[in-house]
């Protein structure tokens, strides 16, 4: 098998932004933007449709709202049950998704980074689990990794099959992702050839992707990589810190809530 090339970073940090819109503690948001500062990070906006792409059904996603609180848990509530793909815990109290696009490099390099630490912190301890869900909008490359993912799942690889697309960015429609090459990639993966070549010949998940980028222009994401954790919307390829500020915050929230939960009020104590 090749080993998969490692994604270039680029020598400069770009300028960062962070949107946070959640029911979350005002301490959360001023850590985040002083950890900004000192961080960076591209996420890629969205500036109308690339190529022509066939009509896709309404979606009825709940729109963005300034709102708090419920709003937050209806908006997360609906984008979990949509979303096809999650490793990790399904109890997990932190659920994180991430909207990307297999060409873009700073959703190659959360990947490769931000992603892995989260991973290595708290979804193999069971508190995060991850979702994928599709925007594909920089071209024809684009939406064929997206489709050659779905083709993957069909045979339980679309966590191995994403971890060997952002390994093997290398430009933006230049032909790296191509069908033969992502048939190549398959190939490399020891998936059934056959069975991931006519899936991917056939099409058959062209409209689902397109689907996914529907909803999530809805949903009001105009940029990746965009994540929504628990509710809360962070933008960019930001580095773990900037997560773990708001994964500690969720949890602390959490398990205040649980004890609160568990234990009787004071006049119902056996001990009084």
């Amino acid at each position: 098998m090749k080993k998969p090339r490692k994604v270039a970073r680029p020598k400069k940090s770009p300028s960062i932004t962070i949107n946070i819109q959640s029911w979350a503690t005002p301490i959360v948001g001023v850590v985040m933007l002083v950890i900004g500062f000192f961080s960076g990070y591209s996420g890629r906006p969205v500036n109308g449709d690339v190529g022509q792409q066939a009509a896709v059904p309404q979606v009825n996603a709940p729109a963005p709202s300034a709102d708090t609180g419920a709003k937050d848990e209806e908006l997360m509530a609906y984008l979990v049950s949509q979303t096809r793909h999650f490793k990790g815990d399904p109890n997990a109290p932190v659920t994180l998704i991430e909207f990307g696009d297999f060409q873009w490099p700073y959703c190659g390099r959360f990947a490769t980074d931000a992603g892995r630490q989260i991973e290595e912190t708290y979804l193999e301890n069971g508190n995060v689990r991850i979702g994928y869900v599709h925007f594909a909008f920089l071209g024809a490359e684009s939406q064929w990794t997206a489709e050659a993912s779905e083709c993957a799942a069909e045979q339980d690889l679309f966590w191995e099959y994403h971890d060997y697309l952002y390994a093997n960015q290398n430009g933006e429609n230049r032909g790296v992702f191509n069908q033969d090459n992502l048939k190549q990639f398959a190939s490399e993966l020891g998936l059934n050839e056959e069975m991931f070549n006519q899936c991917l010949d056939s099409g058959k998940y062209t409209e689902l992707v397109q689907q996914d980028k529907e909803m999530a222009q809805q949903m009001g994401i105009q940029s990746t990589p965009t994540f929504l954790v628990n509710g809360i919307r962070v933008i960019g390829a930001q580095p773990f810190e900037s997560f773990q500020q708001v994964v500690e915050a969720i949890l602390s929230n959490w398990e205040n809530t649980l004890w609160t939960n568990l234990l009787p009020p004071l006049h119902q104590s056996p001990f009084l």
